[in-house]
């Protein structure tokens, strides 16, 4: 039985969404690897640490999710979680190695042989940034790509220096939330395409009395977690077969269908590969299959089909309502239509023709809609574009379970 199969087991019968259990394990194994395999890619590695935040309305029992997760951790002597709230130079305190208390004494200076670390576990992800928090999620971005070193400047006294600096996070958010930590025009901030946004509906599940936790398998995933820890270190390779599907993979991306996440594409390959390090090591090994590509990409795919979702409404453009109504009038028109056509039907949305004459062009901008005359009358009509699909090759559906199929 594999390690995801063991941990729903153990999970059980449960409110929270399968798919939040899935990421929630993908966490644990994220932290509990740290720094100790990685993936070489040109000059640099890859490290497997992963955000993750758990998008939802409330009451979609994100909480739920990550506490159980949170708890196996803690249960393998794991200790290296931040406080609900710090500043930023009290967070990079909190990465030293526990080893070394001496260093309490002088919160200026951090200067270390060995990886700093620390697992951000946040069930108000908003609570632990603070509103507007855009200082904090821009060293958050740094820190994401494992630099050797990070130097945080001070006006005042010295720098505060962390060596080999890696941070998990595993948090959860609403979309309102979302849009009070960060403000709408950062969605081109860096930080955003390093989250891996995971959204579910309630799954309207009603569980009066939980069943009680299964101590065998308990300790069976602490044993596999402890092995996985003791295991799995060095330099991860990789198959030829597996090179090949992660060539395909990155040269056949298919975005997310929200230009929100245009950003995210870039970095998607990286998060990718950082999943397969995941897949491989739960198996107890540093060479990634094509099975593991495979299956991380389902995972992906999947997930990605519900990050608009996630979002909501945040950082949408303030004509987005009506840019939706128009593309619904012209998805019911056999003939080109005028702007003054158009306008008839949206009047009582939008009050002054010049805005819809924006809309129009942004619209022709995200090639949504073309200008086209046909017999001798010209106007708007949708431009059909053909719908990119992931090749079906490239996707595992038999790795999920039935409820996180989309």
């Amino acid at each position: 039985m594999s390690f995801f199969e063991d941990y729903f087991n153990y999970v059980g019968e449960t409110e929270a969404p399968m798919l939040y259990h899935r990421w929630c394990a993908i966490s644990m194994v994220s932290t509990i690897l740290c720094r100790s395999a990685w993936f070489p890619f040109g000059h640099g590695k890859i490290y497997p640490n992963h955000y993750i935040m758990l998008m939802g309305s409330p009451g979609t029992r994100k909480g739920t999710a990550i506490n159980i997760s949170t708890k196996l951790l803690k249960g393998t002597g794991y200790n290296r979680f931040a406080p609900d709230r710090l500043s930023k130079e009290r967070f990079l305190m909190e990465m030293k190695p526990k080893f070394d208390e001496e260093l309490d004494k002088d919160l200026e200076l951090l200067a270390f042989d060995a990886p700093s670390e620390i697992y951000v576990v946040a069930e108000e992800f908003t609570d632990f940034v603070g509103q507007g928090g855009m200082e904090f999620m821009t060293m958050l971005t740094k820190l994401w790509d494992n630099m050797n070193e990070y130097t945080h400047p001070k006006i005042h006294g010295k720098s505060v220096v962390v060596t080999q600096p890696t941070v998990n996070i595993i948090g959860g958010n609403t979309a309102q939330g979302l849009s009070l930590a960060i403000p709408p025009e950062a969605l081109g901030n860096g930080f955003m395409s390093r989250v891996i946004f995971v959204h579910s509906e309630p799954t309207g599940k009603k569980i009066t009395f939980p069943k009680p936790v299964s101590q065998e398998l308990y300790n069976k995933l602490l044993s596999h977690l402890e092995e996985i820890k003791e295991t799995v270190l060095g330099e991860v390779s990789y198959t030829s077969e597996a090179a090949n599907i992660l060539d395909k993979m990155y040269k056949e991306y298919v975005p997310v269908d929200d230009y929100r996440f245009s950003h995210y594409g870039t970095r998607r390959f990286t998060h990718l590969l950082k999943l397969c390090i995941i897949l491989a090591a739960v198996d107890l090994r540093t060479e990634i299959t094509e099975e593991d590509a495979l299956n991380a990409n389902t995972i992906l795919f999947y997930t990605e089909l519900r990050m608009p979702k996630a979002l909501g409404e945040f950082g949408r453009s303030k004509h987005a309502d009506n840019s939706h109504s128009i593309l619904e009038i012209l998805g019911h028109t056999l003939k080109p239509m005028s702007i003054n056509e158009i306008y008839k039907q949206v009047a009582k949305d939008i009050s002054d023709v010049r805005d819809l004459s924006t809309i129009l062009k942004n619209l022709l901008t995200a090639e949504k809609i073309q200008v086209v005359t046909i017999k001798g009358k010209q106007g708007y009509m949708l431009l059909h574009k053909p719908i990119v699909e992931w090749d079906p090759s490239l996707i595992n559906q038999s790795f999920l379970t039935a409820e996180e199929l989309y």
